[in-house]
């Protein structure tokens, strides 16, 4: 088992299965295994929402993102508590280096501050988590 910081970008395989690959197949079976998922506090948000897009969009029925989301809630996920106001000097940092949104600084923080791999497909994310020396997962 794994422990990992887990960009919603990096779950949607387990959701839709256009883009299920081997790799996000290994995470969600490290997921189910009990691999502590670690989010930011935003991710629970940004989950919702993207499942939502995904139906409205047609990609996915009503029920499976339900079952999406009621799968969710059977991990190890450890939602990370919100920035404070003392952070955000070091967070838009970090951002303005790597020309990040204020979102993806939250996995990037996070997984600085655990010292653990970041699961995520974003390709900016991960240019920014390699320049940092963060072991990236992609799915």
């Amino acid at each position: 088992m794994k422990a990992f910081v887990l960009d919603v970008s990096a779950c949607m395989p387990w959701c839709c299965e256009d883009e299920t690959t081997p790799a996000s197949e290994e995470m969600l079976e490290w997921a189910i295994e009990g691999s502590e998922l670690h989010v930011p506090s935003l991710w629970a948000w940004e989950i919702l929402n993207v499942v939502g897009v995904t139906i409205k969009r047609r990609r996915i029925t009503p029920d499976r993102g339900r079952d999406f989301l009621a799968q969710l809630a059977m991990l190890n996920l450890r939602i990370d508590g919100p920035p404070l106001v003392t952070d955000f000097p070091r967070l838009h940092s970090l951002a303005s280096a790597y020309e990040l949104t204020a979102y993806d600084v939250a996995y990037l923080d996070l997984a600085k501050r655990l010292s653990l791999p970041l699961a995520t497909r974003d390709d900016d994310l991960r240019r920014a988590a390699m320049a940092e020396g963060i072991e990236v997962l992609s799915p």
